[in-house]
């Protein structure tokens, strides 16, 4: 489990923070989603998770490890998939491998078999003894999982991990991750990509402006509660209007719509349409159903996923 509190960061000569009071649970074996737009906060928030930088102030546990007081155990329990490409191109993909399992002090006939399963895993084999610089968008994505494989990590961090590649390749990335959680492995996985963090996702955390804006299981984001309808309006409501709509349905107003938690059938929507003719309000849009990820993004942040 990775427990997180108040967790404070600037990095130097900034003027904001780029994290503000971060508090996060990530239970052991979660498939857990960082999503928010670029400048969010997500990768300043792995890097402190994997020591590259250090806390400002706040804590930080994982695995029952005190961040600060143990952070050479708790590195030995972590790998870590950057969104850069980090290996020499120089070199080929198996002399990368052997470069940082070294590094990572794995040794001996451990260090081989930990070498050959990462290229099996990342069907490699057949490209182990290229240079790196010649590898496809693709290909160098692979040898980037590759290497944050090699001391056979109980927990992975992966940022933006798909971007700038083909779709088979993605594809090739997405099942692997699916494939790694259900061995027990916990996955952070951090993207702007909402429909990556939708189809592998089980709980997500929102973040914009380097705060948590909300966090849950993805099924209870979108459960019925989150379901209703949503009146786009032309022209702001009188008061007369708002009272008349307050005296049969609740609604909140988020910027220019109108939302119905309550109105979940389609007898309500009816009713509610009726109540809008009363009095006279013509609405631009009517939506109903679930609200999507991307609504409820959009709802909390007033931004748009790709920024």
């Amino acid at each position: 489990m990775i427990v997180i509190k108040n967790l404070d960061y600037r990095y130097a000569n900034a003027k904001t923070h780029s994290l503000n009071s971060i508090s996060l649970t990530i239970p052991k074996g979660a498939l857990f989603g960082l999503l928010g737009p670029n400048g969010a906060g997500k990768t300043t928030l792995i890097s402190i998770l994997v020591g590259l930088i250090s806390v400002d102030s706040g804590f930080v546990s994982i695995d029952g490890h005190d961040l600060n007081k143990d952070p050479k155990k708790i590195k030995s329990l972590q790998g870590y998939i950057p969104q850069d490409y980090a290996f020499y191109p120089n070199l080929t993909a198996e002399e990368n491998l052997q470069f940082f399992a070294g590094i990572q002090k794995i040794s001996g006939e451990k260090k081989q078999q930990r070498i050959d399963y990462c290229l099996a895993f990342c069907q490699l084999e057949a490209f182990k003894k290229q240079k790196t610089a010649s590898f496809s968008g693709g290909l160098k994505r692979r040898l980037n999982l590759a290497i944050g494989l090699l001391n056979d990590p109980d927990i992975l961090y992966f940022d933006e991990p798909t971007v700038g590649i083909d779709p088979q390749s993605r594809a090739f990335i997405l099942d692997k991750i699916k494939a790694l959680n259900s061995s027990g492995k916990t996955i952070i996985y951090a993207s702007h990509y909402m429909e990556e963090i939708e189809q592998l996702c089980d709980q997500i955390a929102i973040l914009d402006f380097g705060k948590v804006l909300q966090q849950g299981k993805l099924s209870e984001l979108s459960s019925p509660k989150s379901m209703g309808a949503r009146i786009r309006l032309k022209e702001n409501l009188t008061n007369e209007q708002k009272t008349g709509l307050s005296e049969e349905f609740e609604f909140e107003q988020v910027n220019s719509d109108l939302v119905f938690h309550q109105v979940v059938t389609l007898s309500q929507l009816k009713s509610l349409v009726e109540r809008l003719e009363r009095f006279k309000i013509s609405p631009a849009k009517i939506q109903y159903g679930q609200r999507s990820l991307e609504q409820l993004f959009l709802d909390l942040t007033n931004r748009k996923l790709r920024d």
